[in-house]
């Protein structure tokens, strides 16, 4: 009896031991033929901005959308539009790298929105800008920024459609319009203008964009 009880126990230590060899080359291979990417949110709270008209309680939270992800960061723009500006102020031919618009994300938005650490997560990208696609209008030269405005192509690509691109509001692109007054929009039904509105307009809103990192 002892004898069969160890033949048993031999042959279920075989057995499993053949299961778990078997086990480890397939998990291996799945892991190296399906591998599922780490989750994406949907939408991230970033930064401070005021929002609601009351100073008096301080700025909000600002909450984004994630539509693009590469390389170890996260493209955002937020999910409402913040606000109306002017694209430009002035009376001459413009272009996003020379707009006052550039100037504001870039600059006070960017230093009261988001606090060192915040700072310190978002990434300097090297934007192009393209001619407009409809009139041929130039876009100028590739900036460096650190908030900046979809181009007519990235709005384009970036949505499934026009309802992906509705917020309700009109807001600027920062491609050119039809001529070099004129900038880019996405109108509230969400359809891209690629004729643009007068770039002095002080009712179309802005609905900033940044890459942040995602390894911080």
């Amino acid at each position: 009896m002892k004898k069969k009880v160890i033949a048993m126990m031999l042959l279920a230590t075989m057995f499993i031991s053949a299961c778990s060899n078997g086990g480890s080359t397939n998990s291996s291979e799945m892991s190296a033929d399906n591998t599922e990417p780490e989750s994406v949110p949907e939408s991230v709270v970033f930064g401070h901005y005021e929002q609601d008209g009351d100073e008096s309680n301080g700025p909000e939270p600002i909450e984004w959308d994630v539509i693009s992800v590469e390389d170890g960061k996260m493209l955002l723009i937020s999910k409402n539009v913040l606000g109306v500006r002017p694209y430009y102020t002035g009376n001459n031919v413009v272009t996003w790298e020379s707009s006052d618009l550039r100037v504001w994300l870039n600059n006070p938005f960017y230093n009261k929105s988001f606090d060192e650490s915040e700072q310190e997560q978002i990434v300097t990208v090297t934007n192009s800008n393209p001619d407009n696609p409809s009139f041929g209008t130039d876009g100028g030269n590739d900036t460096e920024d650190k908030v900046f405005l979809l181009s007519i192509d990235e709005a384009e690509s970036l949505f499934a459609d026009d309802q992906a691109r509705d917020v309700g509001s009109n807001y600027w692109l920062r491609s050119p319009g039809s001529d070099g007054h004129y900038a880019a929009y996405v109108r509230e039904s969400g359809k891209v203008t690629n004729g643009g509105f007068d770039c002095n307009d002080h009712n179309i809103g802005v609905r900033p964009a940044l890459w942040i990192s995602t390894d911080a």
